[in-house]
């Protein structure tokens, strides 16, 4: 089963960040003065920039589960950790900047005592993903042990 690394609601707060990005576009395009040939290249560049931005931010990250185990997939990564590897399953504080910007992830790591603390770097023996209630259920179709945090 495929699940997309963010939510739906995550999903949508980033297309309205893509749109609030589109505005200073078509702002400069439709007041600005400039030439025909120069709005195509406002046009190109903003394209060039944002969309590449936005898929990999929303789109790109995905997480999956199965009977042999549970794996990540990007553009630029994949990793796949066995079931019989996983050693623990739970949730995680995200905070990379002393108690700025604070997020929950779900981790599932080939190491104990992973998870149920702050981390400030993800770590290469574990597979993250935003957490939400949603994804328990379909991780206790796989994972009978305990789920911490």
């Amino acid at each position: 089963m495929r699940i997309l690394y963010v939510s739906n609601k995550v999903i949508l707060l980033g297309i309205a960040y893509f749109c609030a990005l589109s505005f200073a576009p078509i702002v400069l395009l439709k007041y600005g003065d400039l030439s025909k040939s120069m709005n195509m290249i406002v046009i190109l560049i903003w394209l060039l920039a944002v969309v590449p931005h936005c898929y990999l931010m929303l789109f790109d990250k995905k997480v999956y589960f199965n009977n042999e185990g549970v794996g990540f997939q990007s553009l630029f990564k994949k990793k796949f950790i066995k079931w019989d590897e996983v050693k623990e399953v739970g949730v995680v504080i995200y905070a990379p900047f002393a108690g700025h910007g604070t997020a929950t992830f779900l981790c599932i790591s080939t190491q104990q005592a992973v998870t149920g603390r702050s981390i400030v770097v993800f770590e290469d023996h574990s597979i993250y993903m935003k957490y939400r209630k949603s994804l328990i259920p379909i991780l206790r179709k796989y994972w009978k042990g305990e789920i911490i945090g």
